[in-house]
């Protein structure tokens, strides 16, 4: 009988060996893919700021590495504002020689053109292998884009070191070791017992490792345990007992509860595993903060036996923790939470304080569990019994990489008291990071694409007014002339040109002048139909373009509406009063395939203008028309076309 239960226990043994070796293969998985995404998703937003600055700065220009001062500042502007960009640096077509760098480097660059790898995915995406800036002391990986002409021919470079110690915030397992390769299986980065360090150890990996290639990058990502650590986890969970027939009997009743234990604790890993899974895929494609969010709790209840989850976020206005979403297993139990959750008194069940808030201030994940005693005799107990249910909870805060703040807190509750084993701790927070990362990396985004529509303001519109500039009227008036073509339409350009306005800025001031260039270009925007545009052409001068115009009767209306809009005086400030006057030439077209150029209408505009200016004492209006066909007429003829037409 000894013997038949000494091969059992050996039986058993040996099954929770091969289970454990599964378990951390199983998270071995999980840790690698999400740190080669994590790592992957760092290197991908380096690569969009060298994008950002390519496009929207420097490609902009036929000569690409022609920088101006502006350039310049805006490029040192955004450095200090991201600690991660260590330098930024422009290189010769041949990469040999630093042209410009931020930091003032030697043109002599870190790495020659050989020692970089092309990435597949994108042909202008350059790597390099890591090297040490003797004169900080840090180890970068130096980074480079193609610089590209207006007709795709390379340039020059666009290059910037990627800091190696903003690998730090990758979370990795404790009990495992993290080895990061590039090309030639150079060594990028390590990890020991969850501490980063640099340089990366040369010694050859032995016993039990994974890896997993970085998606995108010529990168290979390995994990590994030690046997010492494995030994330890396998002896904690059987304890030996002496070899008499009862001590081993009883030594096989609680290595049969271990067992038991241990495999629910591993379907429940399997289960948020699963989760895992499906949150990180979905996570590929970025969506907004409470949509990830609840796509995060309806994961979690759907593909485990959690009874709920939540997300809780700060209110901009009190800056207390409110409810952003919710999932439960039951209608009633999700009722009772919110009730629980937004009650006034939050004493019930939390130990003191509210769980959440001591995770966001802390920034710490923090498990509680609940006695009986509490649960029984709680005063919210006895209005909501279906919180009876939750007897764990754990908190986690989910924090943005970049600027390594608590966004916001996912609390997971469930029915057992010793649920959460470290295992399934390990793997939600990896979870938790990786939407950490999906946040990071969608407020980046949305950061980018705020860049880009400012950078657009500043090109087309006129910074005092905000009214069309020429770039814009230039584009603008090519289309509508296209349109007015296409459509058998009339269209007109006038020339508008503020009289007397360098009396009004030697009398009262620049800044007041300022002021009526502003008020005038309201009252033409609020006049002019949909259909117009008008935009500010320089100085006082404004050029107001006309469409859609069936026939000159038209155009006439909006000329009268025009004149009955600047006819009142201008208020400025400290109540002063002033006459806006002005001078409007018009170039009028009945037939828009007439017109050979865009230069001929300002110029035919230009003359009407110069004509009406001329007559401003004797004038009745304030315009004069252009007529294609009629040539320059006299305010009289028309007054006297439009009538008739």
């Amino acid at each position: 009988m000894a013997v038949l239960f000494i091969a059992l226990w050996g039986w058993r043994a040996e099954d929770l060996r091969a289970s454990l070796h599964k378990e951390y293969r199983y998270r071995g998985e999980i840790a690698l893919r999400s740190i080669a995404d994590q790592l992957a998703g760092n290197l991908d937003g380096h690569f969009h700021d060298l994008t950002f600055f390519r496009r929207s700065l420097l490609e902009l220009d036929q000569n690409p590495q022609l920088l101006t001062s502006a350039k310049k500042s805006a490029m040192i502007t955004f450095q200090s504002t991201h600690r991660g960009i260590a330098a930024i640096h422009l290189l010769d077509a041949q990469a040999k020689k630093i042209i410009w760098s931020s930091e003032g480097q030697s043109p002599i660059p870190l790495l020659k053109v050989t020692e970089f790898t092309q990435l597949k995915r994108n042909p202008d995406y350059l790597i390099g292998r890591r090297v040490v800036l003797l004169k900080n002391k840090i180890w970068v990986m130096p980074m480079r884009e193609h610089l590209l002409n207006h007709q795709g021919q390379v340039v020059g470079y666009i290059g910037s070191p990627f800091r190696l110690s903003r690998l730090k915030n990758i979370h990795t397992p404790a009990d495992m070791d993290i080895l990061i390769t590039g090309a030639s299986h150079i060594p990028v980065a390590f990890w020991k017992s969850g501490t980063w360090q640099l340089p990366a150890p040369q010694d050859r990996w032995t016993g039990h490792y994974l890896r997993v290639e970085v998606p995108g990058y010529p990168w290979t990502a390995y994990v590994r345990w030690s046997s010492s650590a494995f030994a330890h986890n396998f002896w904690r969970q059987n304890i030996w007992q002496s070899i008499p027939f009862i001590a081993i009997l009883l030594f096989l009743l609680i290595l049969d509860r271990l067992s038991v234990r241990f495999l629910r604790q591993l379907l429940d890993l399997r289960q948020y595993q699963q989760a895992a899974l499906l949150m990180q895929q979905s996570l590929l494609i970025q969506t907004k903060p409470k949509a990830m969010y609840a796509r995060l709790v309806e994961t979690i209840v759907r593909e485990t036996n959690a009874v709920a989850a939540f997300v809780l976020g700060p209110d901009p206005m009190t800056e207390s923790l409110q409810i952003s979403v919710l999932e439960a297993d039951q209608k009633d139990l999700r009722e009772s939470l919110v009730t629980w959750i937004t009650a006034p008194n939050l004493k019930d069940l939390r130990n003191g304080s509210f769980l959440p808030e001591r995770v966001f201030r802390s920034g710490q994940a923090e498990e509680i569990r609940f006695r009986d005693e509490v649960t029984e005799n709680s005063p919210v107990m006895e209005k909501r019994p279906q919180l009876r249910r939750i007897r764990s909870m754990i908190a986690y805060p989910i924090i943005l990489q970049d600027a390594a703040q608590v966004e916001a807190v996912l609390v997971v509750a469930h029915a057992k008291t010793k649920h959460f084993s470290q295992a399934l701790k390990a793997l939600i927070g990896q979870l938790v990071s990786s939407v950490g990362l999906a946040l990071t990396l969608w407020k980046r985004h949305n950061a980018l694409a705020d860049a880009e529509a400012e950078i657009r303001k500043v090109a087309y519109y006129d910074s005092l007014t905000g009214l069309a500039n020429r770039r814009l009227l230039n584009e603008r008036l090519q289309k509508g002339l296209a349109r007015a073509s296409q459509n058998s339409q009339s269209i007109a350009l006038g020339i508008l040109d503020v009289d007397d306005f360098k009396r009004v800025n030697d009398q009262y001031g620049h800044d007041a002048g300022d002021a009526l260039l502003v008020i005038i270009a309201r009252r033409l925007e609020e006049a002019l139909r949909s259909a117009d545009c008008v935009a500010r052409w320089g100085g006082d001068e404004f050029v107001l373009l006309f469409e859609g115009l069936e026939k000159r009767q038209v155009l006439e209306d909006v000329l009268l509406r025009l004149e009955r809009a600047l006819e009142s005086p201008a208020k400025l400030s400290h109540g002063v009063l002033l006459p806006v006057r002005v001078s409007l030439g018009i170039y009028f077209c009945k037939d828009a395939g007439m017109i050979e150029n865009q230069d001929v209408m300002l110029r035919c505009a230009d003359q009407a203008l110069y004509a009406i200016k001329a007559k401003k004492l004797e004038r009745s209006r304030f315009w004069m028309i252009y007529d294609a066909e009629l040539r320059l007429q006299s305010e009289s003829e028309a007054l006297g076309d439009m009538a008739t037409q």
